[in-house]
This record gives C-alpha cells, sequence and structure tokens, in this order.
C-alpha cells in the first residue's frame, strides 16, 4: 500500500449495458444521476493505449481521443402475403433484401478528420512514406492486424447484421426486417443518414434501435501530457499517438455532462497478435505481461494526472 492521496477526486465508475448502446447503463445515469458526477471534467474508458508496431519495429500507443456515432437501426418492409405458389411483386422480403444488398455493398467515400489524418500522417512519417489523404490505404496497411479497424475510421460504414421474417416454406410473409450497425464519422452523420435513405427500395422504412453521437477531442492538455508521460516512463521508445476508434464507449454518455473523454487502457502487445481479431472474438484475452504493463502505466498516470 503506497497510502498514495490524490490531489483532486477521482471517481471510479462501472457501468452496465455498453454492448447494447448504454440505454440502462452510463446514459441512465448521466440522465438520471448527473450529481454522481459532479465537478468531473475528464474521463479515461477503454480501447486505448494499446500498442501498435510497424513493420519497421516502430511501437505506437493509439489514445483514443475521437469514436464514431452508431445507428443501430431496424429496415422494415411491408408487402402483401400469399402463398408462395403465385405471383407476387409486392414481396416484402425481395424489397427488403434489395435494400440490404445495396447497403452491404456499398462502396463509402472516404472522409477526412483531424484524428485521422494527424494519426495516419505520423504513421506515414514513421515509415518514410508520402501521405495522401484522398487515398490512405497505403499508409493504413502498415498497420498490419489494426488496418481492418483503422481503415474502418477513414469513412462512414453500414454492414448488415440481422435479417427475420417468415414462419412457412410457401407462404409470402407480410413483413421483413433487418437490422444494419450504422456508423458515422464526426461531422458526417447527416451525411451518413442521407445516403442510407438513397439506398432504400420503396416500401422500406427505417425505425431507430439506439443511436449516438460521433465524439473528437483535441488531444491537448494536461491529462493527454499525463498519458503519454506514464506510457514513456514504461517504454521509452513508445510513440504516443491520437487516434479514433471505429465503435463506441460510455465517453460518448459523459460527453452529455461536458466531461472530455478518452480512451486509455494501457497495453504492450506483441508484434504479431491479432489484438483486433480479438474483439468479441473467441477466447477473447491479452498476455498476462500486457496486463501487468498496463498496471505500471495506469498507477503513473493517476499520480500525475
Amino acid at each position: 500500500m503506497e497510502r498514495y492521496v490524490p490531489p483532486r477526486d477521482i471517481v471510479l465508475a462501472f457501468f452496465a449495458d455498453e454492448e447494447a448502446g448504454s440505454l440502462f447503463g452510463s446514459r441512465w445515469l448521466v440522465q438520471n444521476h448527473p450529481e454522481l458526477f459532479k465537478n468531473c471534467s475528464e474521463a479515461i474508458s477503454e480501447v486505448g493505449g494499446f500498442s501498435a508496431t510497424l513493420p519497421n519495429g516502430k511501437r505506437f500507443y493509439l489514445i483514443e481521443n475521437a469514436e464514431k456515432g452508431f445507428h443501430w437501426m431496424r429496415l422494415i418492409s411491408e408487402g402483401t402475403a400469399g402463398h408462395g405458389s403465385m405471383i407476387n411483386l409486392e414481396n416484402a422480403i425481395t424489397a427488403l433484401s434489395q435494400s440490404v444488398a445495396k447497403i452491404g455493398t456499398y462502396n463509402w467515400p472516404v472522409r477526412q478528420t483531424q484524428t485521422v489524418n494527424f494519426f495516419l500522417g505520423k504513421v506515414a512519417e514513421a515509415c518514410e512514406m508520402k501521405y495522401d489523404p484522398e487515398h490512405p490505404e497505403n499508409i493504413v496497411a502498415q498497420l498490419g492486424s489494426m488496418a481492418k479497424m483503422i481503415g474502418a475510421t477513414t469513412r462512414n460504414t453500414a454492414n448488415p447484421t440481422m435479417l427475420a421474417s417468415g414462419y412457412k416454406a410457401n407462404v409470402i410473409p407480410q413483413t421483413a426486417t433487418a437490422t444494419i450497425d450504422g456508423r458515422f464519422l464526426p461531422g458526417h452523420e447527416e451525411e451518413f443518414m442521407s445516403t442510407i435513405h438513397s439506398l432504400l427500395n420503396e416500401g422500406v422504412r427505417i425505425e431507430t434501435i439506439a443511436t449516438d453521437a460521433a465524439l473528437e477531442f483535441p488531444f491537448e492538455g494536461k491529462l493527454v501530457d499525463a498519458m503519454c508521460a506514464a506510457i514513456i516512463s514504461e517504454d521509452p521508445e513508445g510513440i504516443p499517438v491520437p487516434y479514433c476508434m471505429s465503435g463506441g464507449t460510455d465517453n460518448k454518455a459523459l460527453a452529455m455532462l461536458g466531461i472530455t473523454g478518452f480512451g486509455f487502457a494501457p497495453l504492450k502487445l506483441p508484434p504479431d497478435l491479432d489484438f483486433m481479431a480479438l474483439f468479441h472474438g473467441i477466447n477473447e484475452r491479452v498476455p498476462v505481461s500486457s496486463i501487468k504493463f498496463g498496471v505500471r502505466v495506469l498507477d503513473k498516470f493517476l499520480q500525475n494526472c
């Protein structure tokens, strides 16, 4: 026991429900018990501070200061029910499936944000490569197994995740539904929704399941300096950089109270570990040595933030 007394209060908050949109977790607490966060100005959360090793051996530590917004939506198509042996030009499944296919195969254009541009510029600099913000693919590729997640932060995305309709092989159902996981970059929500609407067949409507804003905070100030210093104290060769997360965290809810949030749960990962593939995967895990590194970094951060 070090018996360290911080110069200001530190609130340790555990939230439920983040994977389901935080409706009954952080969002509920923020809306119903904001007094719990009185005088809180900054927060650190998950999915940040982990390492990514470039092909030349340089090791970046990605601190999340931005994250995409999300719009989980249900597409609903209503047609004319009937016998499966007859001609039916108002088939709800047909209209829905065409819309789902258009959304799932849509090639979203590259959109530039401050955080992503800065991050990829740093990767290019470290790799001694030229960075073209309009065509970031060659720089994203330098991130190896993390390229899939970082690539998703160069554009909006929408992925079909669930389908439901019908109850019998020879009956055309009246209604068909599909679930879409939509993610949009900071400043691009309106464009995202406009594009989704343009891809829907006539008669297919949208019902919102859950939605929340995109975030982007400046990568500066005493808190950021403390995070960077804590990482470098444990890994002098490490390079802390800001990055945008393709998913979301409870920082979205805290932002409603004016709290600036960062992703900072430090991990020094083996260069060959496919970290992103472990997210929601079978046997989700990280090495014990990575956790011990993170504990040391967090201890130094909390004593100097």
